[in-house]
């Protein structure tokens, strides 16, 4: 599984905020957030691609989770993105 970098650990506190500058930067559309003991997951959208961003507590990672598999190329492609500039 491909992660986006981030120069800070991640955290369930501070995940929120880094996230909100991913979503910014990638100009994605949020369109709902779910919370966890143990992890955040964002449905957002691209150009019609609907994805998850997630964050798994234990693992400390984040990453862009396609919903169908037509949505992939645009997951790499905008994991790609963020990891290049970060």
């Amino acid at each position: 599984m491909k992660t986006l970098t981030t120069d800070i650990t991640l955290t369930m506190d501070n995940f929120p905020a880094w996230a909100e500058g991913l979503v910014r930067v990638l100009e994605l559309e949020l369109v709902e957030r779910e919370e966890g003991a143990d992890y955040h997951q964002w449905l957002v959208a691209f150009e019609g691609s609907r994805l998850l961003l997630c964050f798994q507590h234990y693992t400390d990672a984040a990453w862009l989770q396609p919903l169908g598999e037509r949505d992939q190329d645009v997951a790499d492609w905008l994991m790609e993105q963020w990891n290049r500039t970060r």
